[in-house]
C-alpha cells in the first residue's frame, strides 16, 4: 500500500480548506469513465463536501460557437469562433466556469474568485470576451463540476484513489490535455514505482 503523509485521513479531516487550490490527479482504479486518469483542480473545500472542476478531459473536442462579430452591428450577422470546452465534470454540466491566469486581464467579472495565480469565472461577461477576441490568452472553460460530500473525498484519499499535487499554470494552461495526467503524477513526490494498489484487507 503506498504510505504518504499528506493522505492521512485525519490531517485532511483537521484541514478541509488544504486542498483548495491544488490538484487531485487519479490513480485508483475505477468503473467510471469520468474519474479515469483525470486530473481535478479543487475549486471548494469545507466540512460539509469538496468541489473541483475536471482540467484534462474535452467536452467533445473543439467546439465551434456562433456569436455576433460585433455588438454594435446587426443581430444577424455572425462569426464563429472555436474553443476547447473541457468536462469539468457530472455535476450541472450546464453550468459553465473560465479558469484563467490571475495575470491575464479582464474586465467583465470583478468578482470573479481568486486562488493564488488561477482565477476562477462563471460570468457570461468573460466568455464573451473571449468570443470577441479580447478576453484571457490562456484559459480552461469548462461544463459542470466534480462534487463530494461529507466524507467522500477523505475516504478515497486514504484509500490511494487520488494524489494530490501544488498546481501551476504550466500544468493547467501550457500542457496538452491529454500529457496533463502523467505530467500531474510526475510533479508528485510520490515514487510510482514503490506503489502497490490496496487490494483488501486483511
Amino acid at each position: 500500500m503506498l504510505k504518504n503523509k499528506k493522505t492521512s485521513k485525519t490531517n485532511m479531516d483537521n484541514n478541509n480548506d488544504c486542498l483548495v487550490g491544488k490538484c487531485l490527479v487519479y490513480i485508483g482504479e475505477s468503473e467510471n469513465e469520468t474519474f479515469d486518469h483525470s486530473v481535478v483542480y479543487i475549486t471548494e473545500s469545507t466540512p460539509s463536501g469538496t468541489k473541483g472542476i475536471i482540467i484534462n478531459k474535452l467536452l467533445f473536442g473543439t467546439a465551434s460557437i456562433e456569436c455576433k462579430k460585433n455588438k454594435s452591428e446587426d443581430e444577424t450577422s455572425f462569426k464563429n469562433v472555436y474553443e476547447d470546452l473541457y468536462q469539468g465534470g457530472p455535476e450541472n454540466p450546464a453550468h459553465g466556469f473560465v479558469l484563467f491566469p490571475t495575470d491575464d486581464t479582464t474586465t467583465s467579472d470583478p468578482n470573479a474568485k481568486i486562488q493564488g495565480n488561477i482565477a476562477i469565472s462563471t460570468s457570461f461577461g468573460v466568455l464573451q470576451e473571449i468570443l470577441d477576441g479580447i478576453g484571457p490568452d490562456k484559459k480552461i472553460i469548462a461544463m459542470g463540476h466534480c462534487k463530494w460530500d461529507k466524507g467522500e473525498l477523505e475516504w478515497e484519499i486514504f484509500n490511494n484513489k487520488w494524489l494530490i499535487i501544488d498546481t501551476n499554470t504550466d500544468l493547467m494552461f501550457d500542457t496538452k490535455f491529454e500529457e496533463k495526467w502523467e505530467k500531474a503524477k510526475s510533479l508528485s513526490s510520490i515514487d510510482m514505482k514503490a506503489y502497490i494498489k490496496q487490494s483488501g484487507t486483511a
